[in-house]
């Protein structure tokens, strides 16, 4: 049955108003974690990461320090790979040190994580 007039305009704006409230209630849940995140004269604590999963250990430093404030410097220790899967490899070295407090500046603070394969380990 093709709706016609005023019930298909009727549709549409019901449609549209559904739309508009997923899009708000989405907002509402992302808006907490987002201020969460230390600000310009802030600090974080760096976490231990040595024989952590990469992928636990990028989702820590994000979940710490915000992910606007972090960029991650990724190297393999052995055979220089490209890293495509995070959770194929193991957190080695790093930098900053653990524990260290790290102030939130106008740039992305760098952290760096030495990487070796699972199957090989540290």
């Amino acid at each position: 049955m093709e709706l016609k007039g005023f019930k298909r305009q009727q549709r549409n704006l019901a449609v549209a108003a559904a739309a508009a409230g997923v899009f708000a209630a989405g907002i509402g849940i992302s808006a907490p974690i987002a201020a969460a995140a230390p600000t310009a004269g802030e600090t974080w604590t760096m976490g231990s990461y040595r024989g952590e999963v990469l992928q636990r250990a990028i989702d820590d430093v994000i979940a710490n320090a915000g992910e606007q404030n972090v960029r991650f410097n990724l190297y393999d220790r052995v055979l220089n790979q490209v890293i495509y899967n995070y959770t194929n490899w193991v957190v080695c070295g790093q930098s900053p040190r653990a524990d260290a407090s790290v102030k939130v500046g106008e740039k992305p603070q760098t952290v760096t994580f030495a990487l070796s394969r699972r199957s090989t380990g540290c």
